[in-house]
C-alpha cells in the first residue's frame, strides 16, 4: 500500500507539468518541435532543481549576512525592524530565488536554443522556454508532495506548476521576439551593404527582447513568492488576484502566438516590408535569416 501511494503520489506531481507540456505543444502550428529536443529541454530543466537549491542557499546566506547589519542577533537568529524586514523580504524572494531559478532556466534556454535550425517561428521560443520551466516544476513538485501528500499535490497542481509556465510563457514571448528582431536586424545589414536601404536607416533592436525575457520573468516570480511569504490577508488577496491574471494573460499570449504563428522569414520580410515599402522586389538569400544579432 505505501508503494502504491508513493507511486500515486508521483504521478499526482508530475501530472500537471506534463498535461501542460502536452497542451503547449498543440498549440504548435508553423512546425511542431523535435521530441527529442523538447525532452531534452524538459530534463536539463528538471536538473537544474540540484544547482538552483545549492545556490539559493548560498545567496540566500549571503543576503542574511547582508542584513545583519541592520538588526541584532538574538540565540542565532536576527531581529530586523519592520522596515529593514521588508527589504529583507524583498531581497530573498527576487534575488535569492527568482533571480536564481529564471536565471538557470534561461541559461539553459539560451545555451540549447540560441543557435539551433529549428528555431525558425514565432512560437519557437514560447515552447522552448515552457518545456525548461516546466521540467523544472516537476522534479521540484516531486520533491515537495512525496513528503507531504495529495493535499499539496492538489494545491501546487493549480498554483505553483502552472506559476512556473506562466513565468516561462512571459520570458519565451521576449526569447521569441529577440530573434525575430535579430533576425530582421540581420536582414537589414544585409540591405544596407547591398544599397537596398539607407545607410542612416535606424536598424530594429533586438537586445532589449533579450534583457526582458530575463528581467520580467525574475519580477513576476519574484512577486508571486513574495505574496506568498508575508502573512498578510492583504497579500493573500494581491497573491490569487495576480495568479488569476496570469492565468488570463499567458494563456491568451499562447492562444494569440499560436494564432500567428509562422516562419520566421515571412515575419522578417513583414515587418521590413512594413518599414521599408521600396524594397518589395528584393530577393532575400537564405543566409539572411542564419544568426540572430544581439544589439
Amino acid at each position: 500500500m505505501d508503494f502504491l501511494n508513493e507511486v500515486l503520489l508521483f504521478f499526482a506531481a508530475v501530472f500537471p507539468a506534463i498535461a501542460l507540456c502536452v497542451y503547449v505543444f498543440k498549440k504548435d502550428r508553423a512546425e511542431k518541435e523535435p521530441i527529442g529536443l523538447l525532452l531534452g529541454l524538459f530534463a536539463l530543466g528538471a536538473l537544474i532543481c540540484f544547482p538552483a537549491a545549492m545556490a539559493e542557499e548560498a545567496v540566500l546566506d549571503a543576503i542574511v549576512e547582508v542584513f545583519k547589519s541592520f538588526g541584532r542577533v538574538e540565540d542565532g537568529i536576527v531581529k530586523l525592524s519592520s522596515t529593514a524586514y521588508t527589504f529583507y523580504n524583498i531581497a530573498e524572494n527576487f534575488v535569492g530565488i527568482a533571480l536564481v531559478e529564471e536565471g538557470l532556466k534561461f541559461l539553459v534556454l539560451y545555451l540549447v536554443t540560441k543557435n539551433n535550425k529549428n528555431f525558425n517561428s514565432l512560437f519557437d521560443g514560447l515552447i522552448y522556454s515552457v518545456f525548461v520551466s516546466l521540467g523544472f516544476a516537476a522534479l521540484e513538485n516531486v520533491l515537495y508532495v512525496t513528503d507531504s501528500g495529495f493535499h499539496l499535490a492538489i494545491i501546487r497542481g493549480v498554483l505553483s506548476v502552472p506559476g512556473h509556465m506562466f513565468f516561462a510563457v512571459i520570458m519565451g514571448y521576449y526569447y521569441s521576439m529577440w530573434n525575430l528582431y535579430g533576425k530582421a536586424n540581420s536582414l537589414e545589414k544585409q540591405c544596407k551593404s547591398n544599397g537596398i536601404i539607407p545607410q542612416n536607416a535606424v536598424e530594429y533592436k533586438s537586445g532589449k527582447y533579450l534583457a526582458l525575457s530575463l528581467v520580467m520573468p525574475i519580477l513576476a516570480h519574484g512577486f508571486y513568492d513574495y505574496c506568498c511569504t508575508v502573512d498578510e490577508v492583504t497579500a493573500t488577496v494581491v497573491l490569487y488576484v495576480f495568479v488569476a491574471f496570469l492565468y488570463v494573460y499567458c494563456f491568451n499570449k499562447i492562444r494569440k502566438m499560436s494564432k500567428m504563428d509562422c516562419y520566421n522569414n515571412a515575419l522578417v520580410l513583414g515587418l521590413l516590408i512594413n518599414k521599408y515599402p521600396g524594397i518589395t522586389g528584393y530577393l532575400v538569400p537564405d543566409s539572411a535569416f542564419n544568426a540572430s544579432d544581439e544589439n
